[in-house]
């Protein structure tokens, strides 16, 4: 009796499932406190029937999903949702993949309670094409709090200072600054000097509009010697995912962390908590600014007769102040909704969500180059291959990385 009610009981759940819909997803969250995110979307769509199928195609900013995106849709057999980032989703938009959330967004008010960045990054032709999710902070510095206790440390709050307790450190035989040979992680770094160094007008100058009187500046030749000096502070680990980084600082084998908040998902995944076991502060030179990182999930137009249906359950879930208030203290985030309760959330994240309005109101709110908010991808990847060439390449001079920089420049007239 018992194996014929088994029985029975799993024909009941399989009929079930094949009456759910069926969705998938396709994205780059590969690390483990992106994983828990990730199930709190899978959570509740379970609870409205829809069985969400993760299509995970792991890479450091996203450039391989992008990849394996562009040619599922060439084929004509794109995911149902997929993660896209800045400029793009307006590419994409343009060729009509997307699905219209215009008439979920005017019923739950998102142009009301989203941050103008969200509008303008989410928007085409003035109608909503994606689902806005979350706000990342680049410019982080994470810190061992034993190792600086230890030493009798502060965590440094300009790039002197930087440089004077990355010594120390070196001294005791700790290694100052964790990374990963990975043209992404070097750009945010790169990113987040420019800023410290030269303040935010600056960074604009440089990383969103290319002038090319800024990039032959002595302040640009002074970025390049300053972020070649943190070589002998790194022990730099080939290929390593950011992720695979974050548990040296853990440890204590390094000491901090350049990197934006989803490495705060990952002490949290860990059990570690603010100001007990690590300290978070703005990167070096960098308060009140904040770089900006965006996460989005588009909807693809789907082929059945229920997709007007599926489509508004998915866009409300993602946009709603439940789902982003639980998947964001998992990711590490802030809510793009601006007015969700933060009373839950812990110290680093009231920070951000403080940051961030300090930086809209004083125009100090900057979108990241190297984490696809700024420019296009084509270049992106050339700043980040000059990047990583220059940081590896001791022979090749900051002239010779200024005049590339120029060439750079230049070809962004052809994107008009």
């Amino acid at each position: 009796m018992f194996c014929r009610i088994l029985g029975l009981f799993f024909v009941c759940i399989s009929s079930l499932n094949s009456q759910a819909n069926q969705i998938e997803v396709l994205h780059w969250w590969s690390s483990d406190s992106e994983q828990l995110a990730l199930n709190e979307l899978r959570y509740e769509l379970e609870r409205q029937d829809i069985i969400l199928h993760d299509a995970v195609v792991p890479g450091s900013g996203g450039d391989t999903a992008t990849t394996v995106l562009q040619a599922r849709a060439i084929a004509g057999n794109p995911p149902e949702m997929a993660q896209i980032n800045g400029p793009e989703i307006k590419s994409w938009a343009k060729l009509g993949f997307l699905a219209d959330l215009n008439n979920i967004a005017k019923k739950h008010k998102w142009r009301e309670r989203l941050p103008k960045i969200a509008i303008d990054i989410n928007t085409y032709q003035g109608y909503f094409v994606s689902a806005p999710i979350n706000i990342h902070r680049v410019n982080w510095l994470w810190s061992n709090k034993t190792v600086f206790d230890q030493y009798n440390l502060t965590p440094p709050e300009t790039w002197d200072a930087f440089f004077s307790v990355a010594s120390t450190l070196k001294s005791q035989g700790v290694t100052a600054l964790a990374v990963g040979n990975d043209p992404w992680q070097l750009a945010i770094i790169f990113e987040v000097m420019a800023l410290g160094l030269h303040g935010s007008e600056y960074y604009r100058q440089l990383l969103i509009d290319f002038d090319i009187d800024i990039i032959m500046s002595e302040q640009t030749r002074t970025l390049f010697s300053t972020f070649r000096k943190l070589k002998p502070y790194i022990n730099v680990k080939k290929s390593s995912a950011w992720n695979a980084i974050t548990p040296s600082i853990i440890s204590g084998e390094a000491a901090m962390q350049l990197q934006g908040d989803w490495v705060k998902g990952e002490l949290t995944a860990k059990g570690l908590k603010p100001n007990k076991d690590y300290f978070c502060t703005a990167a070096p030179g960098t308060t009140n600014t904040f770089i900006y990182n965006m996460d989005s999930l588009v909807l693809f137009k789907l082929r059945s007769n229920k997709s007007d249906k599926i489509v508004t359950q998915l866009a409300t879930t993602l946009v709603s102040s439940d789902f982003q208030s639980k998947f964001n203290q998992k990711k590490g985030s802030i809510p793009v909704l601006r007015d969700i309760d933060m009373s839950s959330f812990d110290d680093c994240s009231n920070i951000s969500n403080q940051q961030f309005n300090y930086a809209e109101q004083h125009n100090t709110l900057l979108p990241s180059m190297s984490d696809s908010m700024a420019v296009s991808i084509p270049l992106q990847e050339a700043m980040l291959d000059l990047i990583m060439l220059y940081f590896n390449d001791d022979t090749i001079t900051e002239e010779q990385a200024i005049n590339q920089l120029v060439k750079i420049a230049r070809s962004k007239i052809f994107e008009k």
